[in-house]
């Protein structure tokens, strides 16, 4: 009996010394923390602000959209404002372009393009049109405003009183300006605006015609050959909502 027990002592006592995982108080050794970090690269440090991947800001707004039917058709352009713009079949990257004073964005391959007053749908389509009939068999025009200009109406807003100013004849792009309340626009500016005279506008008479509630309507003449050529500001005068600009053809003697 007693040599039963003494091999049961002897028997824990061999077990303590050659199995401490058995014992309470045992702790494996750590590992350093470079050694940590090397075994376990997928532990980070939680309070660490991981980098912020590189993008080119001016991408954004045109990439999120993927195609032309769901460019917006609802509000104009309006000068000031920024879009992207890119063109789907072009490798380049995404361009960020300003609405000129003029009105115009300068596009790729076809220069400038109306977009004062215009949906970025609309734009798109115009675009489009060009750069198929020159430079691409097809072409995919995304547009989306980037950055609205900022005014007294709001980032995206259009006033409800918006006003517009017609202009017809020789110049660039005859059509229908906006003019938003009290906007201080002249006719030389007006005729910038749609993109400048035509080699054969007779800028010595350009006609102004204004609409006058319940009475008969107004014309000036305007001589901007002296307005844009010697200075002479004097005779430039400021347009007013639904004011229709006149550039007529000069003759030519032959």
């Amino acid at each position: 009996m007693m040599k039963k027990a003494l091999v049961a002592i002897v028997a824990v006592l061999f077990a303590s010394e050659y199995l401490p995982a058995q014992d309470p108080s045992f702790r494996p050794a750590e590992q350093s923390s470079s050694s940590r970090r090397r075994t376990t690269p997928a532990q980070t440090n939680s309070t660490e602000a991981a980098p912020a991947p590189t993008r080119d800001d001016s991408s954004v707004a045109a990439s999120r959209i993927m195609s032309m039917q769901s460019l917006d058709d609802v509000r104009p352009l309006m000068i000031g404002d920024r879009i992207s713009l890119k063109i789907v079949e072009d490798p380049e990257k995404v361009l960020s372009l300003d609405v000129q004073d003029s009105g115009d964005i300068q596009a790729p391959y076809i220069g400038l393009v109306k977009a004062a007053g215009r949906t970025c749908k609309q734009v798109a389509v115009s675009m489009k049109s060009k750069l198929e009939e020159q430079y691409f068999q097809r072409a995919t025009v995304i547009i989306a405003l980037e950055k609205a200009v900022r005014s007294k109406f709001g980032p995206n807003m259009v006033p409800d009183d918006m006003g517009y100013v017609t202009i017809y004849g020789q110049v660039g792009r005859q059509g229908k300006y906006e003019l938003a309340p009290e906007e201080e626009l002249t006719v030389s500016q007006a005729i910038l605006r749609a993109g400048g005279f035509t080699q054969f506008a007779k800028t010595k008479k350009v006609k102004v015609i204004r609409k006058r509630p319940g009475q008969n309507s107004i014309t000036y003449e305007i001589n901007l050959h002296d307005v844009m050529t010697k200075g002479r500001l004097e005779k430039d005068i400021l347009i007013r909502p639904n004011d229709v600009i006149i550039v007529d053809e000069k003759l030519i003697n032959f």
